[in-house]
């Protein structure tokens, strides 16, 4: 068998390119040629999360190793923080626990050196006491001062208690504020303008959403980063009651024009008037994911529209002159019931997209009833939608269907499987759910009709593989792409297909007919995290969760 060593140097380096970072740092510890090969990957994305168990990483080892070595600080490219969503973590200040094998005073001295000249931070600053006393959050917004080529920067934090010096270093960024007489240095300045993208809220590792509640602090010093690109958050939506009137909190209390031009919601709650401040922020705004979850429990005690889909097009209106690309996902789920008993949006679901005045829009995902209106996917019903004028790529969704939700179900969990009631609501929801997988094959053929600018379309899956749409159906959608010189791919997520929950960003695409190269065939492909652009692993939360709790049939 042959070794590492008398591999090329070119294929070890894209084989650690792909390894988790606990195994580069196996990698660099086997010999020293392996070691001066991965010591660049181990720096290159570094994770300082706080995992289950609470158990804190040894972000002073990084952040010495950073200041003592300017090369490996050049290394890092991206920077994981916070707080795992796990119930078991909570938030709030943390300390390192006290190490005879780490040189505190060659820390602290040199992380003085590194900040001597930083006029942001003042003289008798408490950052320069908390690094002292280890604090977790001072080692955090050390690093964030020092480090030159940062490229992202990740932050998971509850009501900023946690990185409370983090937090602290970014509002001092703003001089307009009355209390604030702090500058940074152009330095300073300059290495933070290498930051492009900037995620808050998101864990992107389990993609699970954090639970919590809606009283968070503005985002507004985030953006105070300089050469922001790209922002993913989490919002939980919905609106505090005062008196019994709904107040809407603005998340950017001062707008300011940035140079966003991607803006990703994750696993969100509706959209409500307080986020309109944020598209103040971003008029070079050209790419729009919003990702929806509505827990059903936290939705019994609400009354009226839940998702109001007419609502987007007076939401979208201020940037129908910029935006070229948007996707909008939903998911209604009750995570401790069976996927056969699950609530139905119904009548919370009002109206459908407009996007007849959005001449710039160009790429389109989005589910069949944001199209229709018709959350019941009624096969009798006309589709007339309202298609951007200059649409040239269709994405749809299998989102608020019966199919949406349904997987294989191990009923061994149960002390005495399914009830016969329970066995003949199972039986229903998956002929509801074939047949919804029905009208949304007929409705892409009917799709394919509509719009003479259009170069592809693209159709999700269900997450059950048993759903996906037949032999026949499939050739017969790839042979009206190939009459229509349109380019037709199916998309499949893999997350219950190889039933892992470290797979719910990767989807399978298969490409049936591509206009660029007819004679191509059939191609499959893996994609992972996003797929042209836009992210993946969206309208997942209820299989994360089935996974979690073992209900999932792992073996046929």
């Amino acid at each position: 068998m042959a070794t590492f060593s008398l591999l090329p140097t070119e294929l070890v380096e894209y084989i650690v390119a792909y390894l988790a970072q606990h195994d580069i740092y196996a990698v660099c510890r086997v010999n020293k040629s392996l070691s001066n090969l991965a010591i660049s990957f181990l720096y290159r994305h570094v994770d300082l999360f706080i995992p289950p168990g609470n158990k804190l990483p040894r972000i002073d080892r990084f952040c010495l190793n950073i200041i003592s070595d300017s090369r490996k600080a050049n290394n890092v490219e991206s920077v994981r923080l916070g707080l795992s969503p796990s119930e078991d973590v909570k938030q709030g200040q943390r300390w390192l626990a006290p190490d005879k094998t780490f040189d505190d005073k060659q820390m602290f001295r040199k992380a003085m050196v590194a900040l001597s000249d930083e006029t942001l931070v003042a003289a008798g600053d408490y950052l320069r006491d908390a690094i002292y006393m280890r604090e977790y959050s001072a080692y955090a917004a050390l690093a964030l001062l020092v480090l030159p080529n940062l490229r992202r920067l990740d932050v998971a934090d509850y009501k900023q208690a946690t990185f409370d010096h983090l937090h602290n270093v970014l509002r001092n960024l703003d001089p307009g504020t009355l209390w604030n007489r702090r500058y940074p240095s152009q330095v300073l300045l300059d290495r933070l303008s290498s930051i492009k993208e900037v995620s808050l809220m998101v864990d992107r590792k389990t993609g699970v959403w954090y639970p919590g509640d809606n009283n968070r602090n503005p985002i507004g010093h985030f953006l105070n980063i300089p050469g922001i690109e790209k922002l993913v958050l989490f919002n939980l939506g919905g609106q505090s009651h005062a008196h019994g009137v709904a107040i809407s909190h603005s998340l950017i209390a001062f707008p300011t024009a940035t140079n966003i031009t991607t803006l990703v919601f994750r696993h969100s709650g509706a959209f409500n008037r307080g986020l309109k401040s944020l598209f103040q922020c971003t008029p070079k705004l050209r790419s729009l994911t919003y990702d929806s979850y509505f827990n059903a429990q936290a939705q019994t005690t609400q009354r009226g529209d839940l998702l109001m889909v007419d609502a987007w097009n007076e939401h979208l209106r201020p940037l129908q002159s910029t935006l070229e690309v948007l996707v909008l996902t939903a998911e209604y789920s009750d995570p401790d019931a069976f996927f056969f008993a699950q609530p139905r949006i119904g009548d919370r679901l009002c109206g459908f997209l407009d996007l007849t005045d959005f001449t710039e829009l160009h790429t389109l995902e989005v589910a069949f009833p944001f199209l229709t209106g018709d959350v019941d996917f009624s096969i009798t019903k006309d589709i007339y939608p309202l298609f951007p004028p200059n649409l040239r790529h269709l994405t749809l969704r299998p989102d608020l269907s019966h199919a949406q939700l349904p997987f294989p179900f191990d009923s061994s969990i149960l002390p005495n499987g399914l009830t016969f009631e329970e066995s003949k609501q199972e039986a229903q929801c998956l002929m509801n759910a074939r047949m919804d997988v029905s009208y949304m094959f007929q409705a892409s053929l009917s799709l394919l009709e509509f719009w003479p600018t259009l170069e592809s379309m693209s159709v999700w899956q269900p997450a059950d593989p048993s759903l996906e749409w037949f032999d026949g159906q499939i050739e017969d959608f790839a042979t009206t792409c190939r009459n229509k010189n349109i380019t037709g791919r199916l998309l499949k997520p893999m997350l219950l297909r190889w039933k892992k929950a470290e797979h719910w960003d990767l989807m399978r695409e298969t490409t049936l007919y591509d206009r660029g190269d007819p004679q191509l065939g059939v191609v499959d492909r893996l994609w992972r995290g996003e797929w042209e652009g836009r992210p993946l692993g969206m309208g997942c939360q209820y299989h994360l969760g089935a996974l979690a709790k073992g209900k999932v049939r792992l073996r046929r």
